[in-house]
């Protein structure tokens, strides 16, 4: 059995929004979630954010 994914276009991915925090990247028409910035990158989220 083989399933097929529709790829997605980058107007598609500017509009899509699944209703959580969670941000994401577009890689090959397919999202992947974005990791939480750690460490250094954390601390400069957390201070650009306030």
């Amino acid at each position: 059995m083989t399933s097929t994914t529709q790829k997605l276009t980058f107007e598609t991915y500017l509009a899509y929004d699944d209703g959580t925090d969670t941000q994401y990247e577009l890689v090959d028409g397919e999202l992947v979630p974005m990791s939480l910035g750690t460490g250094k990158h954390g601390n400069i989220i957390r201070f650009l954010i306030r």
